[in-house]
């Protein structure tokens, strides 16, 4: 299957209404993407990029009337009207196949290794966690979701409950089943990222009792050991009552996708956590805190 690209341009305080209206035009992906740095970011309801320009990229199905869309984004003047809109057609090669080929193996804590789904891992002694991303973000390669499987390799106790939120590929939740979780909660807003991660336990053979994927419209039952928010700066201040609310007493909520500029905003938005040292790798951060209070 294949999938029409549209591809556009808009400054930044526009990106969160145009990525709205792709979603409600029915995209089922939207990527950001910065021109001058070449990051590539899959954002949160809601949330800008950090550039002050952005390439808009939204996928969408094959029969999408192309025409009324582009009359549609016109009306709402949200990109920029002097690049031209890019339409193209993108093969289901060009997401998933693509990283398989020419992903490397990566080892987190000196026992856990993440490889492309069809790869011989270096260490067959190890824990491997077979990999294919799809169109969701997660592979291990970029620091924020580095420095959350480094800590699970080293430093989350065995037989928790967890909450992945913003679960992407399902890299961080799966990791945290072969490495002894008793069961995590995989939570993302992106149908694409759920399917990602469905498919993901598939192959590293992890029982769907385990693992528990859901959108995050839907409730939340129960309080959890371990929180994982790999996401960004903006949506971990939006989202710190429900997550902390997740917590049990005493629980552990691993934060990751901020800037070391942003730290300091984003701890403020947790007042019932107390947080470690933050760990920092090419200006992003990850950090540590436990809930102080019921």
């Amino acid at each position: 299957m294949g999938w029409l690209s549209i591809r556009l341009r808009s400054a930044a305080p526009r990106v969160a209404a145009l990525c709205d209206l792709l979603d409600a035009a029915g995209a089922v992906a939207v990527t950001l993407g910065s021109g001058s740095s070449g990051e590539v970011l899959e954002p949160a309801p809601g949330e800008m990029p950090l550039w002050p320009v952005a390439d808009v990229d939204a996928l969408f199905d094959l029969d999408l009337d192309v025409a009324a869309l582009s009359e549609r984004l016109a009306a709402a003047a949200l990109h920029d009207a002097d690049v031209p809109l890019e339409v193209r057609f993108v093969e289901d090669a060009d997401w998933s196949r693509t990283w398989r080929d020419f992903a490397q193996a990566y080892c987190f804590g000196q026992r856990l290794w993440v490889v492309p789904r069809d790869a011989s891992p270096p260490d067959p002694g190890g824990v491997v966690l077979r990999l294919d991303p799809g169109l969701a973000f997660g592979t291990g390669s970029h620091p924020t979701t580095a420095l959350c499987l480094e800590w699970l390799a080293t430093r989350m106790p065995s037989g928790i409950d967890v909450v992945d939120y913003g679960a992407g590929s399902g890299i961080l939740g799966i990791a945290a089943i072969l490495l002894g979780a008793h069961r995590v909660v995989a939570i993302d807003h992106d149908r694409q990222a759920r399917l990602a991660t469905r498919n993901n336990a598939t192959y590293n053979g992890v029982p769907t009792a385990q693992l528990e994927v859901m959108d995050v419209a839907a409730p939340v039952p129960g309080h959890y050991d371990l929180v994982l928010a790999n996401i960004l700066a903006g949506p971990l201040i939006a989202l710190a009552p429900r997550l902390a609310a997740l917590l049990k007493p005493g629980g552990t909520l691993v934060l990751s996708g901020v800037l070391e500029c942003q730290l300091d905003e984003v701890l403020a938005s947790y007042p019932d956590l107390e947080f470690g040292e933050p760990c920092l790798r090419e200006a992003w951060v990850m950090v540590e805190g436990t809930k102080t209070s019921g």
